[in-house]
């Protein structure tokens, strides 16, 4: 396990000037200059550390802002990387992921991020029909008492184990069902994907190991072969290996962005410690790339970013 601060290196703070600019922007700023480079800025971490490794970063300094500012600042953010993509039937762009009182799986709609515990690593959204989220982000409000850490493992980490178990490999790229956790009228109950792809020149991976065992407990679902319990055994073991684990903290005013294609991530359990304030609350979005973003650059990096100038009187420094 890699426990000391995996965001020391990928941290990047953002001018806190400009954080309320992009929090308190409207439909006139969009165009303004200093917007768009802000969004070159962005694009640029995206390339450097998510189209490569680590498949994560950092935005840190935004701890002044207001919740009300905190939700549009991730909004706003997160559309200029990419497209918003819904999160439920309802068509919901923003989650608050908060103990809501549930365990993962609990009903018909339970989901991971309703609950408090931990462990049950997993991609963003392999559940959901449709199109999928290549990012997906986390406003850190406010943090828990004790716990809550990001825990993160790269696919090609996976993947370099996996090739020496080509049977498991094999099964691990078969299409499994996916229970949606939707009861949203017209919502199928499951959605079909394989847990490991090679998509767009690179290897993506779609996993939550609980939704897959619900959809396959559907009547109109074939049960899991003995040969996929297996390999889904296979992978669980290997993900539950803390020599491939990343731990990390986001603190109050953090927001971390993810490559949902390459690495799967999960937390550790937490407690609320009786917070008056509503405790943990981290805001959340799914991000779309466009097609020939997504694809990637698979290795590599590209150059420095350059902090955005800003139109005087309206946004001072950049990102850092």
């Amino acid at each position: 396990m890699h426990s000391n601060d995996p965001f020391s290196t990928v941290r990047h703070p953002v001018d806190r000037a400009l954080a309320t600019a992009v929090a308190d922007s409207g439909e006139e700023d969009v165009r303004a200059c200093w917007y768009r480079e802000f969004g070159e800025t962005l694009a640029d971490l995206v390339r450097r550390h998510l189209d490569a490794r680590p498949g994560y970063f950092v935005l840190s300094g935004l701890d002044h802002l207001s919740e009300a500012q905190a939700r549009r600042f991730t909004v706003a953010v997160s559309r200029l990387a990419g497209d918003l993509l819904p999160q439920d039937g309802a068509g919901a762009l923003l989650r608050d992921v908060r103990d809501r009182g549930v365990r993962l799986g609990e009903g018909a709609t339970g989901r991971y991020s309703d609950s408090r515990q931990g462990g049950s690593l997993h991609t963003d959204a392999a559940h959901r029909p449709g199109r999928l989220p290549d990012i997906f982000t986390l406003f850190c409000v406010r943090q828990a008492a004790s716990g809550g850490a990001l825990v993160t493992v790269h696919v090609s980490d996976l993947l370099e184990i996996l090739r020496g178990h080509p049977e498991e490999l094999a099964t691990l790229r078969l299409p499994v069902h996916f229970d949606t956790r939707d009861d949203t009228p017209g919502v199928p109950l499951t959605t079909e994907r394989p847990v490991l792809e090679f998509q767009d020149g690179r290897e993506r991976m779609y996993y939550l190991r609980d939704y897959i065992e619900i959809g396959h407990r559907h009547p109109h679902v074939p049960q899991l072969t003995p040969e996929q319990v297996k390999a889904l055994d296979l992978l669980d073991s290997l993900l539950e290996r803390r020599d491939l684990q990343t731990h990390g903290r986001l603190a109050p005013g953090e927001m971390i962005f993810i490559d949902n294609r390459s690495i799967v991530h999960g937390r550790t359990a937490f407690d609320e410690g009786g917070a008056a304030d509503g405790g943990r609350l981290m805001l959340r979005t799914w991000i779309g790339l466009p097609a020939q973003r997504a694809a990637g650059a698979g290795a590599g990096t590209a150059g420095t970013a350059a902090a955005p100038a800003a139109d005087a009187g309206t946004a001072a420094g950049g990102v850092r």
